[in-house]
């Protein structure tokens, strides 16, 4: 809303942010929810949850390959992320007191 960075910031103007003036805006003037510090707080708490999960895990269970993983490791082609071919498989075996 400051005119400093956009010209008549209260008028409704969606053309400010088509692609030949996408290079107009100054960087970082536009936030949009869910990017930088208005960021979901879920995502955080998310991140966190899953680190104590595999905290957990490591320190009371000892991770295997199973009998299904293939060793070693084919990865799946035609695919935008690393994934493999015949999926991914772990044995958990608790660890002794």
């Amino acid at each position: 809303m400051d005119e400093k960075y956009y010209p008549d910031p209260l008028k409704f103007d969606p053309e400010r942010f088509n692609d030949e003036n996408k290079t107009n805006i100054t960087p970082f003037t536009y936030l949009p929810f869910g990017v930088g510090p208005r960021n979901c707080i879920a995502n955080r708490f998310a991140l966190m949850e899953a680190k104590a999960m595999m905290f957990h895990l490591v320190g009371e269970f000892e991770i295997k390959p199973s009998p299904k993983s293939t060793i070693p490791m084919v990865l799946q082609a035609g695919v935008a992320n690393s994934v493999p071919k015949n999926g991914f498989w772990s044995k958990l075996v608790p660890l002794k007191p």
